[in-house]
């Protein structure tokens, strides 16, 4: 009976069990999808070397209840580089050119090919192709092939191993082989053995390759394309309308807040630059100048420098470039403070006491100046370019004094007094950029979401574009500064975006400029490149203000490059190409889409705290109730009886002796 009133209790138990709910959810709904599969050649390191393959790429775009902008990868087999940041991008250039909002549909890309591919976005530009068709429902022409990155602007970006990419186009039948602009003829790196008299000799030489010739083998045209819009007229016939503009870049709200700062440094400049000079006619005796120490030389050629620069500025401001006259102003400063810094360590009778009273100035004027601009609020668009090149300059300051640090640990005191010169002049102008945005009105909205956001996208999209060129300048043997550079900006983007993200934003949109030109430019600069960069910069530039943004930055840097063009030819494009990127930006964030709720996405039930219910069929109830109470009485009476029987018979009058002797000794 016990095993019974238990297994009753038990049953209760059971029933009234309590679960954590499991959210399931299942339902029918409608979808449109259209599909468009491309080939896309690409490149693949096998035993024989290098060698063309055929991917295949199909993407599908879906419409319908639940779509909400989410794109979806699957590679096979997997592939060195993210494909999965060229497909995003794909679809927000896409997006941006057919005027279609993006967030409505999902996007799938399958890209399968043969053989394991040498990394890199070079399928970039003809995923966005293949995008754009699906979205507007044309026809692409199968015998044309695409390689070529695809940018932010839309613009397409260099690649490598176009020859073996021929080859893999010619044996799927290709008739018409589209490239990257400026590409036409590439290197390849040829190694040669040569025995003579026993010696074997093995050099290495950079071969040029027309692509044009190198096709008409096959019998194949190769067009070159400057952006994704040039590529859909080829693949379907269709086109978009291509931006042009003969608007004036430098607008008058820009002149007149832009002149008064040029006035002001100009003076400055001026000014510094006569006190430094009669500092070191007055001390140069004190000065070392042996050979083995040549001081005083090296402090007198940097003071014929802030001279230079100073005339420069002067020229600038007369032809009414006053951001290019601003930025030599403020080179001319940095050499005339060099030189200041200089004289007066050698004539200090203590010079450890002298640079211990400098360093502690600057790192407080530093480290001012950085709380100011790590501080400053961004609301809009104005106000994020202002604030942006305001932490670039306060951490280019941490940065130059740091280093600083490092050339007086060395025992070099020249390049150390020239870094302390930078941090100064450098921290001041903090203050110039806070104030600049303050002359224009805001537009636009951003927030510290947002602007993360875009720094983290711009970010690994510079991160990929510097990868892929180290990749494929490795395989010719060429290492270009641009390279380097672009891996600096880099790491200190990553450095700052926590800090400093405005300041990342900007570091990141040169790295990504400098990585795409280090292929570029491989073959030289011209007049050519100089003027397409240009254009494409000042399109940039319309598009913003269209858009009701005025790109300060990008006019400025656009402007300096105006006056680098027969000084620095490579300077020039950098900041041409900068100045788009910039420009660029701000069509990215003025366009950007609201994130919608996904079908494709859920939240699991949280373990802690769990929600409980309690399972009960409530005609069960009953029954159980019934069944519990009938075991509940049955329990008692049955405890009852047990008491009056063992109050009735103890147990020393029914037990035996023997036994109670037993449990007496165990």
């Amino acid at each position: 009976m016990k095993r019974g009133f238990l297994a009753g209790i038990l049953l209760v138990i059971m029933l009234f069990s309590v679960v954590p709910v499991q959210s399931l959810e299942e339902g029918k709904v409608t979808i449109f999808y259209r599909t468009v599969t491309v080939y896309a050649p690409a490149v693949a390191r096998t035993s024989e070397g290098l060698t063309g393959v055929v991917s295949v790429i199909t993407v599908t775009v879906q419409n319908g209840i639940g779509c909400s902008g989410k794109v979806f990868v699957e590679t096979s087999p997997l592939t060195q580089i993210d494909m999965q940041g060229s497909a995003r991008l794909a679809v927000t250039v896409a997006g941006s050119l057919t005027g279609i909002d993006t967030s409505n549909y999902d996007f799938f890309f399958v890209v399968k090919t043969p053989a394991p591919i040498i990394g890199g976005p070079s399928a970039g530009g003809v995923m966005t192709v293949a995008t754009i068709a699906a979205l507007e429902g044309w026809k692409l022409d199968n015998a044309t092939m695409m390689t070529g990155m695809i940018d932010p602007d839309g613009s397409i970006g260099p690649v490598g191993g176009i020859p073996e990419k021929i080859d893999a186009a010619h044996s799927v039948g290709a008739r018409r082989f589209l490239i990257p602009k400026g590409q036409m003829n590439v290197y390849k790196t040829v190694t040669k053995t040569t025995n003579i008299g026993g010696i074997i000799s093995i050099t290495q030489e950079r071969v040029p390759i027309n692509l044009s010739q190198y096709a008409s083998k096959y019998g194949i045209e190769v067009v070159e394309v400057e952006d994704i819009s040039d590529a859909v007229f080829y693949f379907t016939g269709h086109s978009f309308e291509s931006p042009s503009t003969n608007e004036t870049i430098t607008t008058e709200n820009y002149t007149s807040s832009m002149k008064p700062l040029a006035e002001s440094l100009l003076k400055e400049a001026n000014q510094s630059f006569n006190d430094a000079r009669e500092l070191f006619n007055s001390s140069k005796n004190s000065i070392p100048n042996s050979f083995f120490s040549p001081y005083r030389s090296q402090v007198e050629e940097i003071l014929s420098k802030a001279e230079k620069r100073l005339n420069d500025s002067k020229d600038a401001y007369e032809e009414n470039l006053y951001y290019s006259s601003t930025s030599k102003a403020f080179q001319s400063l940095i050499y005339s403070r060099f030189v200041k810094y200089a004289s007066e360590y050698y004539t200090s009778d203590d010079k450890a006491a002298y640079l211990d009273n400098l360093f502690r100035s600057l790192q407080s004027m530093v480290t001012n100046k950085s709380g100011e601009a790590k501080n400053a609020s961004i609301s809009g668009m104005i106000s994020l370019q202002g604030v942006g090149a305001a932490q670039k300059r306060a951490f280019e300051a941490e940065n130059s004094l740091d280093e600083a640090n490092s050339y007086r640990r060395r025992g070099d005191y020249l390049d150390t007094l020239y870094d302390l010169a930078f941090a100064f002049e450098r921290s001041r102008s903090v203050e110039w950029w806070l104030n600049i945005s303050l002359a224009f009105e805001e537009s636009g909205k951003v927030n510290s979401s947002m602007l993360r956001d875009t720094a983290d996208r711009y970010l690994r999209l510079a991160i990929q574009a510097k990868t892929y060129s180290q990749i494929i300048l490795n395989e010719i043997g060429e290492n270009p500064q641009l390279l380097s550079d672009a891996d600096s900006l880099i790491s200190k983007a990553e450095d700052e975006i926590d800090d400093y993200p405005a300041a990342a934003l900007f570091l990141s949109l040169e790295a990504l400029s400098k990585a795409n030109l280090a292929l570029e430019l491989i073959d030289g600069v011209t007049e050519d490149k100089i003027e397409r960069t240009k254009e494409k910069a000042a399109v940039a530039i319309d598009e913003s203000r269209k858009l009701g943004v005025e790109p300060i930055l990008a006019v400025s840097y656009f402007e300096f490059a105006e006056s680098l063009e027969d000084e620095s030819p490579t300077d020039a494009i950098v900041h041409y190409r900068y100045a788009q990127m910039i420009a660029g930006v701000f069509q990215f964030m003025t366009n950007q889409s609201v994130e919608k709720e996904s079908r494709f996405e859920g939240v699991p039930p949280h373990s802690s705290p769990t929600k409980y219910v309690i399972l009960i069929d409530f005609q069960l109830l009953v029954v159980v109730a019934g069944i519990s109470a009938l075991f509940f009485i049955i329990g008692i009476v049955l405890i009852l009886r047990d008491r009056k029987f063992k109050k009735d018979f103890p147990p020393e009058i029914w037990i035996p002796r023997s036994m109670q002797e037993y449990y007496r000794k165990h």
